[in-house]
């Protein structure tokens, strides 16, 4: 099988489109992580991903999403529908734009070798529904696909000025046969797209964008914006142009944004809030403990999505009733009683307890109201107590109000748990940080 259409040359595309294929994907059933995936590859081989679409498996609407994107694109990516079952219409959709409606598919020998020899070394006999995976249109070729079933198909699109690459939709498969039959067509020569992201926790991002100010005009080179989730801001910079260049201006503008954000910048690109947190304690060989109530276990599992966190972290206590926080916890009834599960004063010994029953230098504890009911209005939905204690050092307790849904404040809560012990490693923990109420923090000496 030909791994690109015969006579092709490099596009080196201004704008590459990203179309996912997929009844599933539209529902919301998955997650179109593979369009992600193209973007970011766009973006190193220096093609700027441009409008991305989903379309669900109906052969019209199919044809028509390509059709568009063809004729406004440098080339079109398209990813799922390549399957042995009469729901994936992504060769006759190609096949309507590459060589007209009503033009029949054409079965091609290869692809058909290919099936069998794949079905063969596994010991399985052939479906007769998998030929279709060796159907063709007549102006497209098949592109090789050893780790599946299903080829890839690659044509000039009728219409526009656009190549069109359509591949399958499992990663395992897709990401191969992108590297190996679609990269090497789009490369813009020594011209890249270089990115960087830059996240940070403790304030609000309009606030951020105060801070920038200048450097988010639109228009500059490299271009500055930002994203947020669940109180992580994150500041994305985009630098395009020649290699070399475009990186050193990246990496100029990266060192702009930290001189004015400052130490709440956290971390850049793909490390997390965590295991930024955990760098830190083990450099110091400090060890962390959780007691959770509110969160139930949720900043434990941020935490051990960490490879290699076994190292800087003790272990923690999900504390969800009452009778659990004083038994496991050592939190006295008598504090329950007179100021509730949801206070300083709790929260502040769940966070002893926990430091006392594991011997960790530091504890973080967690306790509020996640909602939708069970608040009031001295302790609204929302209200949430974050403590820390240190071995030898004062106890510090904040209280917040989040936003949002019941998993939205959970969410926000183990970040700002995570925020709550880096700022107290750099030796900041009483902190402004955003959704701290009043900005007041409660420390109680050791």
């Amino acid at each position: 099988m030909s791994e690109a259409p015969q006579g092709a040359s490099p596009v080196r595309a201004a704008r590459v489109a990203i179309l996912s294929v997929g009844d599933e994907l539209v529902l919301g059933q998955i997650e179109d992580s593979n369009a992600s995936w193209i973007a970011r590859e766009l973006c190193a081989l220096g093609a700027e991903p441009g409008e991305r679409r989903t379309v669900g498996d109906d052969r019209a609407a199919l044809a028509e999403a390509m059709r568009a994107l063809a004729s406004s694109h440098d080339a079109l990516v398209v990813t799922g529908g390549l399957g042995p079952t009469l729901d994936d219409l992504t060769r006759e959709a190609l096949c309507d734009i590459v060589d007209g409606a009503g033009v029949a598919l054409v079965e091609d020998p290869k692809g058909v070798a290919h099936l069998e020899s794949w079905f063969a070394a596994r010991g399985r006999p052939m479906p007769a529904s998998n030929l279709r995976q060796a159907m063709r249109p007549p102006s497209a070729r098949l592109l090789d696909n050893p780790n599946g079933t299903a080829p890839g198909l690659a044509a000039p699109a009728r219409e526009g000025r656009a190549q069109v690459f359509c591949l399958p939709g499992p990663p395992n498969e897709m990401k191969p046969m992108f590297a190996r039959a679609v990269a090497p067509v789009l490369a813009r020569g020594g011209s890249v797209v270089a990115t960087a992201a830059l996240h940070t926790i403790g304030l609000g991002e309009s606030s951020i964008g105060e801070l920038l100010d200048d450097l988010m005009s639109r228009g500059r080179e490299p271009s500055v914006g930002t994203t947020a989730s669940d109180g992580i801001v994150s500041i994305r910079i985009r630098a395009t142009g020649a290699g070399e260049a475009a990186r050193a201006a990246l990496e100029e503008t990266v060192a702009l944004c930290r001189a004015r954000v400052g130490a709440i910048i956290f971390g850049r690109d793909g490390e997390s809030l965590a295991s930024v947190v955990g760098a830190m304690l083990a450099e110091r060989r400090l060890v962390l403990a959780t007691a959770e109530s509110c969160t139930g276990g949720l900043l434990g599992a941020r935490i051990t999505d960490v490879a290699g966190s076994s190292a800087w972290y003790a272990g923690g206590f999900v504390t969800y009733e009452n009778a659990r926080k004083v038994a496991d916890l050592g939190v006295r009834e008598a504090t329950l009683a007179a100021h509730g599960a949801v206070s300083h004063e709790t929260a502040i010994e769940m966070a002893r307890g926990a430091l006392e029953r594991t011997g960790a230098a530091l504890a973080l504890a967690t306790t509020g109201v996640a909602g939708p009911s069970g608040g009031n209005d001295a302790k609204p939905v929302g209200t949430v107590y974050i403590a820390l204690a240190r071995r030898g050092a004062e106890v510090v307790s904040r209280r917040f109000h989040f936003p949002g849904d019941r998993a939205t404040v959970r969410s926000r809560t183990a970040h700002l748990a995570l925020a709550c012990a880096r700022f107290a490693l750099l030796g900041e923990a009483t902190r402004p940080i955003l959704w701290a109420e009043g900005e007041a923090c409660r420390v109680e000496r050791a």
